[in-house]
């Protein structure tokens, strides 16, 4: 029904345009017979009508093709946008896994690992205005799952940005306080210098941190794929970024207790 209501102009012109012929014929016939018009001099009026109808009609087709043409680069466009801040996202935490895994163990990760100041990632933002067109696919479901992934990501950030900052605030000092830094001592003993909810709140940043960092690089590859699924299903002859290929996992022994 959608594709009939845009054809209305044309059905109501071609429909006045013969009503006005018929009308003019027949209102010849009631005002004087000699007027009523021959077949050699009605043929001009229906030729110029063809021709008119015929230029509007194309140039109706014309207009109605540039239409959804725009509406495909725009739409193009926007899985673009949408599979680069995935690519710029990834590498952000994969940039955080990397530096966690120089230290492997949860305890060397919470107290020998020092706070990094990462790039500011507040701008790897998807833009969900431009992905509305996923309604219209039968998509709803993979623009929610984005919106999930989009806040999942920020979580990540404000957890690493909280590790670093109690680790310079809090933790730093305390280790120098009582020269820790670079001593090996049992684990209870450095829990009675530093005190155990410095201890603990260190150590708990950095697993919740790591955790974070694990689950959303698997989590982000898999939408990236999906998306990039669902922009080649629309545009099966145009280009898309692929997802990063997935880190190799950190067996648990490796990481230590």
């Amino acid at each position: 029904m959608k594709n009939l209501r845009s054809y209305d102009p044309i059905w109501m012109g071609t429909l006045t345009g013969l009503a006005a012929l018929i009308l003019w014929y027949f209102s010849s016939l009631a005002i004087e017979k000699s007027i009523t018009p021959s077949a050699d001099k009605i043929w001009p009026f229906i030729s110029a009508g063809l021709g008119a109808f015929s230029g509007s009609y194309f140039a109706y087709l014309f207009r109605k093709h540039e239409e959804k043409q725009a509406s495909k680069n725009k739409i193009k466009l926007a899985l673009d946008a949408c599979l680069f801040t995935s690519i710029r996202q990834y590498n952000a935490m994969y940039q955080m896994k990397n530096y966690f895994d120089h230290y492997p163990g949860d305890l060397d990760q919470a107290f020998s690992m020092s706070a990094v100041k990462f790039p500011d990632y507040k701008d790897a933002r998807i833009d969900f205005d431009s992905l509305n067109f996923l309604n219209d696919f039968d998509e709803i479901s993979h623009l929610i799952d984005l919106t999930i992934e989009q806040e999942r990501f920020e979580q990540t950030i404000v957890s690493m940005e909280m590790r670093n900052s109690f680790h310079a605030e809090k933790l730093q000092p305390a280790l120098e306080k009582h020269d820790i830094n670079g001593r090996e001592l049992p684990l209870e003993k450095i829990e009675q210098l530093i005190g155990p909810l410095i201890f603990h709140t260190a150590l708990r940043n950095a697993k919740q941190t790591y955790a974070l960092l694990c689950e959303n690089l698997n989590s982000n590859h898999k939408l990236h794929q999906s998306t990039w699924n669902i922009a080649r299903r629309l545009f099966p002859d145009r280009a898309f970024l692929k997802p990063s290929p997935l880190p190799p996992p950190i067996i648990d022994s490796q990481r230590g207790q």
